[in-house]
């Protein structure tokens, strides 16, 4: 059985290693989550909860997801052309197999 991040690090090669692409998913599809290969991964001191939304030092790595009482955070590194394609993060949505239902919202930022 494939990974859902297959087709994404299938597709890109070269990575920005100042931006990351994170993915904000309703708690109610952790199911879902886990069935498409990924590992919940355990908080650790280098992150807060604050008012059940996520802050951290340190993001989830891909392949692992951090979960809060609202809500499933992603986080992906990006090819250095993403800010060229207009379109580029629904694309990278459709290449990790996550359904646009699932999505709160999706956004590169800084490391």
């Amino acid at each position: 059985m494939s990974n859902s991040w297959d087709n994404y690090f299938a597709h890109y090669s070269d990575w920005d290693d100042a931006h990351c692409f994170n993915v904000r998913l309703e708690l109610k599809f952790e199911d879902e989550i886990k069935s498409l290969g990924y590992i919940e991964n355990v908080i650790s001191d280098d992150v807060y909860l604050f008012e059940n939304n996520i802050f951290d030092k340190t993001k989830p790595q891909s392949k692992t997801y951090i979960k809060s009482k609202n809500e499933i955070l992603l986080t992906f590194d990006v090819p250095y052309d993403w800010s060229i394609d207009t379109d580029w993060e629904d694309k990278a949505l459709l290449l990790l197999g996550l359904n646009d239902v699932w999505v709160i919202d999706s956004s590169v930022e800084d490391k």
